[in-house]
């Protein structure tokens, strides 16, 4: 942090607000702001869980507030309580929802806060997430895109489209307030299809994206930070294995190596017109290339980039505080290196796909850890701990539960 910078503020350093649900992605966030120079305040916005600690430990958050979904009032009261003429603010969400409630109370916060936006003006970060939308500007640029189709709620019922084929591949077509990942599901036939439609929560009026299935053979991302649609983007995370749409495992690579894929995520951003943090993810079917989704916020393998790569995050909060033009492009060669989640890992580890044993090779191999860092070590520390005893008591509960019956 400049020292001049320091001064202007009246002595105090910029302060960094993350909110969100998945501990890895805020923890990623709280560490690239943090490391910066930014006084970080944490805002954990899940049900209360066994692992509230492991990021609220990072050495860079100063203060941690627990303000669960669905109440967005409360949330932006919180926000604006901290909201100092004298200091910059700068506000990172790190899941769809927050990204939904500030963009909805762009007009209110903009006038005391740095946000993610699009051209400054409310509602073009909603109309980002919309997978329809983002479907049209793939397309327009010449991304290979999978068919799709829209089941919508028409008197209290969802209708099934004319023309569906099948298989076909289910996924809701807005990501907030939840993600209801298990609407994400394969369908071969009417049947199934109609399953999926009947686990849409009544009343929510989620749109359900019905798509082609198309067999899928390798999966990438690419995250980073875009200043008014110019993207600094410089790897891709090939992913390895995941759980629920989260990357367990994978490897990292410089973009450069990809001219197609960074092409369309260059034209991509460009017609966003976004400045903000990004997750964009491309999937390869029979040697094709194509256009899965975009994601207004850091994915959850952001920390592959952020540690192995560049703090990319920072530089976006680095630009908002006005430290940086954002020309900075990031490193065009690096040696590939593997990453994985130890959160992830740990969920293989209960659903019996890893062994302990198999989890602490992975982990000792990996030459990039989401939690275990050597320069802010508690919140390895912490989910280590919480995993302990996590097991024990899960396998108490299923005996109580045994001998009640």
């Amino acid at each position: 942090m400049l020292e001049e910078e320091i001064i202007a503020n009246g002595g105090a350093k910029p302060l960094a607000i993350v909110m969100g649900r998945l501990y890895t992605t805020r923890l990623t966030l709280v560490r690239a702001a943090g490391m910066v120079g930014c006084d970080v305040v944490l805002i954990q916005t899940q049900e209360k869980g066994y692992y509230l600690k492991t990021d609220s430990s990072s050495k860079y958050v100063t203060a941690c507030h627990h303000c669960p979904e669905p109440d967005d009032k409360a949330l932006v009261e919180l926000i604006l309580s901290y909201a100092d003429k004298g200091r910059k603010v700068v506000l990172l969400p790190a899941d769809d929802w927050v990204a939904s409630v500030l963009d909805i109370h762009y007009d209110l916060l903009s006038k005391c806060c740095l946000l993610p936006n699009v051209c400054q003006k409310q509602g073009g970060i909603l109309r980002l997430m919309d997978k329809d939308f983002q479907k049209a500007i793939a397309r327009k640029i010449g991304a290979r895109v999978a068919y799709g189709w829209l089941c919508q709620e028409e008197d209290g019922e969802y209708m099934i489209p004319d023309g569906i084929t099948y298989p076909c591949f289910t996924k809701p077509q807005e990501s907030y307030p939840r993600p209801l990942k298990y609407l994400q599901k394969r369908c071969d036939n009417e049947k199934e299809l109609r399953a999926v439609l009947q686990r849409i929560p009544q009343g929510s009026h989620k749109t359900l994206l019905v798509e082609e299935y198309v067999e899928i053979e390798k999966e990438y991302g690419v995250q980073g930070a875009t200043f008014e649609g110019r993207a600094v983007a410089p790897a891709v995370v090939a992913k390895d294995s995941s759980r629920q749409g989260i990357t367990a495992t994978g490897k990292i690579l410089p973009i450069k190596n990809m001219p197609e894929l960074k092409k369309q995520v260059d034209a991509f951003l460009k017609e966003t017109g976004m400045t903000g943090i990004f997750d964009i993810e491309f999937f390869e079917s029979k040697g094709r290339l194509y256009f899965n989704e975009f994601n207004v916020r850091l994915g959850a393998n952001g920390f592959a980039l952020t540690y192995g790569v560049s703090n990319v995050p920072g530089l976006y909060v680095k630009y908002m505080l006005g430290e940086s033009d954002g020309m900075y492009v990031g490193p065009t060669e690096f040696e590939i290196k593997s990453f994985a989640s130890e959160k992830v890992l740990r969920d293989f580890i209960y659903d019996r796909i890893m062994s302990v044993k198999e989890f602490k090779n992975v982990v000792k191999n990996s030459d990039i850890l989401c939690l275990k860092n050597e320069e802010d070590n508690k919140p390895f520390k912490e989910f280590s701990k919480v995993n302990l005893i996590l097991p024990l008591w899960r396998w108490l509960k299923k005996l109580k539960k045994k001998m009640e019956r």
